[in-house]
């Protein structure tokens, strides 16, 4: 095995609650070069969501409303990787990928691509947000507890 590229911290930082049609999304940064993501690809991602959140009716399960729209920056383009909770405990996830000469984003996970190392550390600290807010809490979840818990960090 040969690994071409050496880990280096990137920057990831919590934008905002975002609230779209009965929604709210945690909206985080992560890039490789700067301190957040340009606020074009934020806003391009964001004209996405309608379309992206149908993909919440695939399974009979019940959803919170609730999602996590990570924007990652990197040299070829910027993913927007957005999931939310379904049936308590899971999360139901899709990675699309806007290249550099491109204007829109594409679906990128469907030969079943996930996060990445840098992504994993958002996925990590919701996951703890989750137990420790509504899952601990399960008779009287602390929902605006979850949604004020972010991460900010240069890992």
């Amino acid at each position: 095995m040969k690994i071409f590229t050496a880990y280096k911290p990137r920057s990831i930082r919590f934008l905002e609650l975002y609230q779209h049609e009965d929604w709210t999304l945690k909206v985080y940064s992560i890039s490789n070069s700067k301190v957040r993501v340009d606020a074009s690809d934020v806003e391009l991602a964001k004209s996405y969501l309608s379309e992206w959140l149908l993909k919440s009716k695939a399974y009979q399960l019940e959803t919170y409303k609730l999602a996590t729209l990570i924007l990652h920056e990197f040299n070829a383009g910027c993913f927007a990787v957005i999931n939310w909770w379904i049936d308590e405990n899971m999360l139901q996830n899709f990675v699309y990928l806007k290249k550099n000469n491109e204007a829109n984003f594409e679906i990128y996970s469907d030969r079943g691509v996930a996060t990445c190392v840098w992504e994993m550390a958002i996925w990590w600290h919701e996951r703890n947000a989750w137990i420790k807010h509504v899952l601990l809490r399960n008779e009287h979840p602390d929902i605006n507890g979850y949604l004020n818990d972010n991460l900010n960090m240069d890992n």
